[in-house]
C-alpha cells in the first residue's frame, strides 16, 4: 500500500481515538477494534482500487486516464550510424507495460537486448494529451557486447487519442544516441521476449481511453 495512505490511515486512527477521549469515552478495547477494522476496510480498498477498480470502464469515463497495460509492438529507430558510414534499418520492437492506479513498470525487448524500467510514471500534459515516461536500464545479449555494452537512458511515449495511432515518442541513452519509437498494434498477452512477441497473433488495434468507437 502507498505510503501516503497508511499515514492517512494511521491520522484518521489518530484522530478518531482522540476525539473519543474528549468526549470522556475513555480507553477501551471497542474503539481499538473500530479502528482496527476501519483500517483493515481501508487498506483493502485502496488495495482494490489500485490493482483493480481505476480499470472499470465507469471509474475512467470520469478520471480519463488511459489503460495501456500489455505489449505493444513496433519500431525502434535509432540515431546510431555504423562504422561503414551506414544507418541501422528500422529494429522491429516489443514494448510490455504493466499498470496500476499509482505506477507503471516497462519492458523493452529487441532481438539483442532487453530495457527495463527504473522509474516510470503517466503524465497528463496541460494540451490534454497524455504521455508515458520512463528511465530504463538495457542490458544486451551476451554475444552482442562486443558492439553494445550495457548503459542508461530515458523515453517517453505519447498516447494516441485517435483509433490507429498508438504509442508515439523517442528516446535518448547515455552513449550519446537516441531515436524514435512507433508503436501500434496491441496485445493484452504478456510476452517475455521480443521473438515471441513479433511472432504473435493475438495484436490488435488499441483503445486506451474510453468512449473510443
Amino acid at each position: 500500500m502507498n505510503s501516503k495512505v497508511r499515514v492517512g490511515i494511521g491520522i484518521a486512527a489518530l484522530v478518531g481515538l482522540v476525539l473519543a477521549l474528549l468526549a470522556g469515552q475513555g480507553i477501551s478495547e471497542i474503539p481499538f477494534r473500530v479502528f482496527s477494522i476501519a483500517g483493515l476496510v481501508a487498506t483493502l480498498a485502496f488495495a482494490l482500487w489500485e490493482r483493480f477498480i481505476w480499470k472499470w470502464k465507469l471509474i475512467r469515463y470520469f478520471t480519463g486516464v488511459p489503460l495501456i497495460a500489455g505489449t505493444w509492438r513496433g519500431d525502434l529507430i535509432s540515431s546510431y550510424i555504423k562504422p561503414d558510414g551506414m544507418s541501422v534499418p528500422p529494429i522491429p520492437t516489443a514494448l510490455h507495460i504493466s499498470q496500476t492506479s499509482s505506477k507503471a513498470t516497462v519492458t523493452l525487448f529487441t532481438g539483442e537486448s532487453k530495457s527495463v524500467s527504473e522509474h516510470a510514471k503517466l503524465i497528463h500534459d496541460p494540451d490534454g494529451r497524455w504521455r508515458l515516461s520512463w528511465q530504463y536500464v538495457n542490458t544486451p545479449r551476451p554475444g552482442v557486447r562486443d558492439r553494445s555494452e550495457r548503459h542508461r537512458g530515458a523515453a517517453e511515449v505519447y498516447i494516441g487519442s485517435q483509433p490507429g495511432e498508438g504509442l508515439e515518442g523517442s528516446y535518448f541513452t547515455d552513449r550519446q544516441t537516441d531515436g524514435e519509437l512507433h508503436f501500434v498494434e496491441w496485445s493484452s498477452a504478456r510476452y517475455g521476449s521480443a521473438a515471441t512477441a513479433l511472432a504473435g497473433d493475438d495484436f490488435n488495434e488499441a483503445r486506451p481511453y474510453v468512449g473510443e468507437n
